[in-house]
């Protein structure tokens, strides 16, 4: 039916997407954010450990609901 759980738009509003976004918005929207917060861009930064950390939930969390669209046709 297309619509969303709690979780997922929780998710969706972590990486700053609206309740329409599609994955390729997912993806990209995980991605810009990541270049900005990754312990790789911020070593010791626990700020930017713990932003990593929420956007890569969210994006884990969307990528479940999609592959389960996916898988149910």
């Amino acid at each position: 039916d297309g619509s969303r759980s709690a979780d997922e738009m929780r998710a969706l509003e972590v990486l700053g997407l609206e309740a329409d976004a599609d994955f390729t918005a997912v993806k990209k929207a995980w991605r810009d954010k990541a270049k900005e917060v990754h312990p790789d861009v911020k070593p010791g930064d626990p700020v930017a450990a713990k932003a990593f950390h929420a956007i890569t939930l969210a994006y884990e969390v969307l990528k479940q609901a999609e592959e389960r669209r996916e898988w149910r046709g």
